[in-house]
């Protein structure tokens, strides 16, 4: 998609039955030659910025530095902390900027992908997010409707979600690397019992540090992860053969029956027979009929 030639920008006051969807869209603009700068300003909502052409820098009240900006940055502005931004002196900058509000922002910090970091992506990530932004100016420019404002929520889910989460600064290749082994050796042994230490152990590392490489991959704790792993293969044995509760529970690393399907009970909501059950699929009677 094109971006627009002149600045341009919307304003949503969105329904409160869409901001319980988890996000909902109360601004979007595009600014080309922008060369204001905003110094100590605090917003009430959630913002982002794209730069895609200039350069210059991003400060947070209480956080010491500035963070250099560049073509292809885009950061968050969490909302109640005062900032400073701006092109460098003297120069301009292009940018895209977005006004949100929402619980499932609070969820997305605690995932990583939204906080006070900015992100440099990539000329394909970057093309990525751009599309996003004209998309979101798109759809809010539209008449007032329900699907308007509900399209605007999805289309913030897919810019966050394209954005990533927000490298941490002592991050490297070798602690990325350590949750993604992690992630395997919980995959290889999660048919056998598993000590969270062995895996340590077999990765050299402490268990706090494999605690935190698993929840930067997967937003769980290496116990957490491997419970879901259980319970995803657990599901897809109980819908697509015909094996027994007691095998499928052995087959996913549980040696007692009774205590698989209270883990997938609790984990589902629903127990292992009744699951089975509703992703059977049932005799159509009317067909006898």
């Amino acid at each position: 998609m094109v971006s627009p030639v002149l600045p341009c920008s919307c304003y949503l006051t969105p329904p409160l039955e869409v901001r319980a969807l988890g996000l909902a869209l109360t601004g979007v603009g595009w600014i080309p030659e922008q060369r204001r700068t905003w110094s100590r300003r605090a917003l009430t909502t959630y913002a982002g910025v794209l730069v895609t052409a200039g350069a210059g820098r991003l400060s947070f009240q209480g956080s010491p530095g500035f963070q250099e900006v560049t073509h292809g940055t885009l950061f968050w502005l969490p909302p109640g902390i005062p900032h400073h931004y701006g092109p460098l002196p003297g120069t301009a900058w292009s940018e895209y900027w977005v006004l949100f509000e929402g619980p499932a922002t609070s969820g997305y910090e605690e995932l990583g992908f939204l906080g006070s970091r900015s992100h440099r992506v990539d000329a394909t990530g970057a093309e990525s997010i751009r599309a996003t932004f004209v998309e979101l100016l798109d759809t809010a420019g539209r008449p007032e409707s329900v699907p308007t404002h509900v399209r605007a929520a999805a289309l913030l889910h897919t810019l966050i979600a394209a954005a990533g989460a927000s490298p941490n600064a002592e991050d490297s290749p070798a602690t990325g690397t350590i949750g993604r082994r992690a992630l395997d050796i919980l995959a290889r042994d999660a048919h056998l019992p598993v000590r969270i230490s062995a895996v340590a152990a077999e990765l050299a590392v402490s268990r706090d540090t494999l605690a935190t490489e698993v929840r930067r991959c997967t937003g769980s704790t290496p116990s957490e992860y491997l419970t879901r792993y259980r319970i995803t293969r657990a599901k897809a044995l109980l819908a697509g053969s015909d094996q027994s509760i007691a095998a499928i529970a052995r087959a996913v690393g549980y040696a007692d029956p009774a205590y698989f399907s209270r883990v997938f009970t609790r984990t589902t909501g629903v127990a292992p027979s009744r699951f089975r059950r509703q992703q059977h699929a049932q005799p159509d009677i009317t067909a006898t009929l």
